[in-house]
């Protein structure tokens, strides 16, 4: 069914010209705004007309009509003190032109007729500021539900360029705002209009986008000052969960248990944990600690001791398991920042050659580059913590880079457990958190703890150089500093962790070293394959693959040239380096100094072969001196 408008044509009064250039057709044009909108945009268009008819051009009237509008304007509309009057409204703005109650917001356009902006109340309410970078959000409040003084208000965030575009402003729609692409670009202008209005009456908040420390000297999120304004909701909620709950003295019973227990792995856990902050203020790399041993043991448990230090140690938020992608976990350890990640069960991941690749590029500290949909690259994201990991199973291989090695401290459990009761420690950790950490916190933002903590770092870094590799000692003088910390603030019963403690579980430089242990594994793959390398091929079972000597008291294998490379292959280890770092030191014997390989007789035939020292039966495999180099990330 159709519904019709009655409408009446206007009847214009007999104006002459000079009438037009006097106020009878403005006014009478005025009174018409009364009228339904058909009504009135017909007087107008009328009117029009019979300027035209008279000599007078559209533009000439149009100009003159504005005029007429403005100076019917409330003075104080004129100067910009009109204000908002939104039923419930947070706070009362300055609207300028515009007309701000109960059914939304309406402006007159230029000949006179109504625009609606929008069906219901909106308002920016304040801005946003990142600590780091400067860029701004804005935050804006809008209602739609039924009007009142108790009329329901919501808080929405966007980049402060979402609503300074007529394109990206429609995304408010998905979050329940009244907009479209008709009257987007209305709604940039208000938005737009009513911040310079009010810039003065719209605070500045300042806002980060990860938890640790700020460039104003605050650490997220024990700070009132700075405000979460991160893009993930997943992000927001857990930030809201780093607050203290439950009783402190029941969780420091239960930490101090632990302090006093025969589990070094359950004291090395809570250190651990308590010198992710240092390693910002230390000027220190990220680094691992991976428990690892038999299923049972408590492990998880173990992190969400580590865990409740901070926050609400929570499986599946604060503590992930190894399961994410690379990407996700870049997001975890750039949210964090400078507080510990925990990641449980390494089990999880099927391909163990991802490992150095994981170890490498969250030790980094910074995310990878990666594209916006605009093009250009998004913005870095740092962090420099500790990575508490947990799994059945080692995180570092025999085919492990020495830089991947030398970033992780593995803690061998075995199958000891970490807690005597770990159902009801679990069950003390879950209600009881949050406590210890805005205390460790306040502790180093004094100039004189910090300088103490500076002081015991390089006083255990003094008592592990030397054969431990540089990198572990410097992540192990970490932990015992920040143990030590804990001591002082927390617990106060000097059972601190000590060198000797830790020393068991910190390599040194030979094991670091990739191409040491890749000449264990290949003197290694030749014993377990002794009759491929026999001198008669009667002797050789299979397909030969070199052969065997004494020269001179010294073993010597000579492997064809191919089946060396397939070998090393198969250990994930690079050859050219192996061949490079075995000459340096005279594992090698060549031809030519500038050659790795040497021709060797092979049954009938005199193929290129690499020949390896083996070691002697009163050489240790591990003394071979190294030329290690630094591994690059």
């Amino acid at each position: 069914m159709t519904t019709t408008i009655q409408t009446a044509k206007p009847v214009l009064p007999p104006w002459t010209a000079e009438d037009f250039f006097g106020e009878a057709p403005y006014a009478w044009l005025y009174q018409q705004r009364e009228k339904n909108k058909f009504g009135f945009a017909l007087s107008l268009r009328l009117t029009i007309k019979q300027a035209s008819s008279l000599g007078i051009k559209e533009l000439e009237f149009k100009q003159l009509w504005k005029a007429y509008q403005e100076s019917m304007m409330p003075k104080n509309q004129i100067l910009g003190a009109n204000m908002t009057d939104f039923p419930g409204q947070p706070k009362a703005l300055q609207c300028g032109e515009y007309s701000c109650a109960f059914d939304g917001v309406k402006i007159y356009g230029r000949m006179g007729e109504e625009i609606q902006v929008i069906s219901h109340p909106i308002l920016p309410v304040s801005r946003i500021e990142d600590v780091e970078t400067g860029e701004q959000q804005i935050q804006i409040q809008f209602c739609r539900s039924e009007m009142g003084s108790d009329a329901e208000w919501k808080t929405l965030t966007f980049p402060k360029e979402t609503i300074s575009s007529a394109q990206k402003i429609v995304a408010l729609s998905g979050k329940g705002v009244g907009v479209t692409t008709e009257n987007a670009k209305e709604l940039v202008k208000f938005l737009a209009r009513i911040e310079d209005l009010n810039y003065a009456e719209l605070i500045t908040q300042k806002s980060c986008r990860h938890m640790g420390w700020l460039p104003n000297g605050e650490f997220a999120p024990y700070t009132d000052k700075v405000m979460f304004a991160g893009d993930s909701e997943e992000y927001l909620r857990l930030y809201k969960n780093f607050t203290p709950h439950g009783d402190e003295n029941v969780w420091l019973t239960m930490a101090s248990q632990v302090r006093h227990g025969k589990s070094v792995p359950a004291r090395i856990v809570l250190a651990a944990s308590l010198a992710a902050p240092l390693i910002h203020k230390l000027g220190a790399l990220s680094f691992f600690v991976h428990f690892w041993g038999a299923s049972g043991s408590g492990k998880t448990v173990a992190l969400l001791l580590g865990a409740s230090v901070w926050g609400n140690p929570e499986i599946g938020g604060y503590i992930k398991s190894f399961s994410g992608t690379k990407v996700s976990q870049e997001k975890l350890a750039s949210f964090c920042g400078n507080l510990p990640v925990f990641l449980d069960e390494l089990q999880v991941i099927s391909d163990r050659r991802i490992f150095d690749d994981l170890i490498y590029s969250l030790c980094e500290g910074v995310s990878k580059g990666r594209g916006t949909k605009e093009g250009g690259l998004q913005t870095a994201s740092r962090w420099a913590t500790v990575f508490l990991t947990t799994g059945e199973m080692p995180m570092i291989q025999a085919n492990s880079g020495g830089g991947a090695a030398a970033r992780v401290i593995e803690v061998n459990y075995g199958d000891v457990p970490f807690f005597e009761d770990p159902r009801k420690a679990a069950n003390v950790l879950k209600l009881n958190y949050g406590f210890a950490g805005p205390k460790i916190i306040t502790a180093l933002k004094d100039k004189d703890t910090m300088q103490k903590v500076r002081e015991w770092q390089e006083e255990f870094y003094g008592k592990l150089a030397g054969a431990i590799q540089d990198k572990q000692v410097l992540s192990a003088s970490l932990i015992l500093a920040a143990d030590r910390l804990a001591d002082e603030v927390l617990f106060h019963d000097g059972k601190s962790l000590t060198v000797n403690d830790l020393r068991p579980y910190l390599i040194t430089t030979e094991q670091a070293d990739m191409n040491q242990r890749c000449y264990q594994y290949l003197t290694g793959w030749i014993a377990s394959n002794q009759s491929r390398f026999s001198k008669s091929i009667d002797d050789n079972r299979g397909e030969p693959w070199g052969v065997y000597e004494d020269e001179n008291g010294r073993d010597i294998v000579y492997i064809i040239k191919g089946v060396f490379d397939k070998a090393l292959a198969d250990g994930n280890f690079s050859a050219g380096a192996f061949l490079s770092w075995a000459k340096r030191n005279k594992l090698l014997k060549t031809k030519r100094y500038d050659n790795n390989t040497i021709q060797k007789t092979v049954g009938d035939m005199r193929p290129v072969c690499v020949a390896v020292y083996m070691p002697g039966e009163e050489q240790d495999i591990n003394s071979v001196t190294s030329e290690q180099e630094e591994l690059p990330f």
